[in-house]
């Protein structure tokens, strides 16, 4: 199928320049989404913290839930990146970039930040063991005096319905 070259040229005149990223919008838009991938980096940071802050997350069902929430948001934030800067166009660069800022953030920034985060939760983490532990003791011998109270009424319960059967038994036997 020849396509004839005149009608060729008239159809690339009438296309409008504009539809087209020039080589300094794309760089532009690569090195804002490498921005992006730092901030998504930080988003990740934020995941870790509170898988540290919070043991019970440290679980496999837990993670993963984590992790598709994180990439759906990521997801969503390039989608939303490509309707305010490039037109509604998703291009893969904007990916590419959006990763190498985010590898850039956890190798660099994102390891200083996590240090500080263990240090901040750990000492939290101390505190609030303390704390929990002392109120944790005060509560335990409550619920133990409560416990022994309940424990005694129980046990006194059962020796009378024991008697009660006992002497039942006894009645039978006379009445027969």
């Amino acid at each position: 199928m020849n396509a004839d070259p005149r009608i060729m040229l008239r159809l690339l005149e009438e296309i409008e320049t504009e539809a087209f990223f020039t080589v300094a919008e794309q760089t532009e838009l690569f090195l804002l989404s490498v921005v992006m991938g730092g901030c998504f980096g930080v988003l990740f940071d934020v995941f870790r913290a509170l898988r540290v802050l919070l043991p019970p997350l440290k679980g496999s069902a837990a993670t993963a839930v984590g992790d598709i929430v994180f990439f759906c948001i990521c997801g969503f934030g390039i989608y939303v990146f490509s309707l305010l800067f490039a037109g509604g166009e998703v291009r893969g660069y904007y990916w590419v970039g959006a990763f190498l800022g985010g590898v850039i953030y956890l190798l660099t920034v994102g390891t200083v930040v996590m240090g500080i985060f263990h240090g901040i939760f750990d000492r939290l983490y101390r505190i609030l063991n303390k704390i929990l532990g002392r109120v944790g003791k005060i509560i335990g011998k409550i619920f133990h005096k409560i416990l022994q109270k309940l424990k005694g009424k129980f046990v006194n319960n059962a020796k009378k319905i024991k008697e009660d059967e006992e002497n039942f038994q006894k009645d039978l036997k006379k009445s027969a």
